[in-house]
């Protein structure tokens, strides 16, 4: 009885000897390798708020490129997929949407997980754990002050894949979490695996080029430290619906994107809402003789939210 219980007390001390042995920093970078270059599969439970679902996702390289296959396994069937530098979403329709991603971020899992941590936030080795019966090592991603969401991160002992994540508020309330409970390393993918299936119809979603009526710009008078305005676009919600602009902000890990509408003498209803750390808020302003609706949709705290809204101003120039 004594052989096994110190048996059982190296085995669970392991784990801490390779969060001891490897930094932080370390351990993250070897994260964001494994998730690009390993091949894997596995079935993992997503969780919003009270809302859980599970989906499936397979990975392989091929000839140098990535490709992903994530599938939805409740409800009615939904997959994405990464195809090299595209994305490719099938609705339940029976219907396709092709979209160009150049930068390859969208499909990266839990990519605000990269493995530059901005200053805002502390990331600590915080002891070792088992997610879907395999060792890991359990790490904490802690803001620096109230204006954004901290991380717990599960980081396979073995592959060093991500297997468990929650981000959580200054309570340490889990808001969103992600948790492997089968993982395959050696699925035998190929590009079989990823293919597409005959569809009723397909549209791409891509950039909307040329000139509008307005040019628009958001102006934040108030962001917190570390934030910064990265891309901005315009985006074609609808071929019936004028392009929206979109600008978005981000510290390196949390991000948020404000949205401009040109209202056209529409009615719109304002207001806050909320899907687990996801906040959405909608007001309507006047620029250059014009309404236009402004909603700031992001994964940072609803008081946040409300006073980067509260200084948002809008520079709107007409067509030469």
């Amino acid at each position: 009885m004594m052989r096994i219980l110190a048996l059982g007390l190296t085995l669970t001390a392991a784990p801490l000897a390779i969060a001891d042995s490897l930094p932080a920093q370390s351990l993250l970078e070897r994260m964001t390798e494994a998730t690009q270059e390993l091949d894997y599969q596995g079935r993992f439970l997503y969780q919003l708020g009270g809302e859980v679902s599970t989906m499936e996702i397979r990975h392989a390289v091929i000839d140098g490129e990535q490709y992903q296959r994530f599938t939805h396994l409740d409800g009615r069937l939904v997959e994405v997929l990464r195809l090299g530098d595209e994305l490719v979403c099938l609705h339940p329709n029976g219907t396709l949407t092709r979209i160009d991603d150049q930068d390859q971020g969208l499909l990266s899992f839990r990519q605000r997980l990269s493995s530059q941590i901005p200053d805002q936030y502390n990331v600590l080795v915080d002891g070792d754990g088992r997610v879907a019966g395999r060792a890991t090592t359990r790490m904490r991603v802690a803001p620096l002050d109230n204006h954004r969401y901290g991380y717990r991160l599960w980081l396979d002992n073995e592959s060093h894949l991500l297997l468990k994540s929650e981000m959580v508020d200054p309570g340490g309330l889990a808001l969103e979490r992600v948790e492997f409970v089968t993982l395959d390393l050696q699925p035998g993918l190929d590009r079989g695996d990823f293919e597409l299936p005959k569809v009723i119809a397909e549209r791409a979603l891509e950039p909307v080029p040329g000139n509008h009526a307005d040019r628009v710009h958001v102006k934040a008078g108030w962001l917190p430290g570390g934030f910064r305005a990265a891309d901005s676009d315009w985006r074609r919600v609808t071929a019936e619906r004028q392009p929206v602009a979109a600008q978005s902000y981000s510290d390196g890990l949390a991000t948020f994107t404000v949205f401009v509408e040109n209202l056209d003498n529409g009615v719109v209803e304002e207001g806050v809402s909320r899907i687990g750390p996801t906040v959405a808020i909608s007001r309507s302003v006047a620029a250059a003789d014009r309404r236009y609706l402004l909603t700031l949709v992001g994964e940072i705290p609803q008081p946040t939210a409300e006073r980067i809204m509260q200084g948002l101003d809008l520079d709107v120039a007409a067509r030469p």
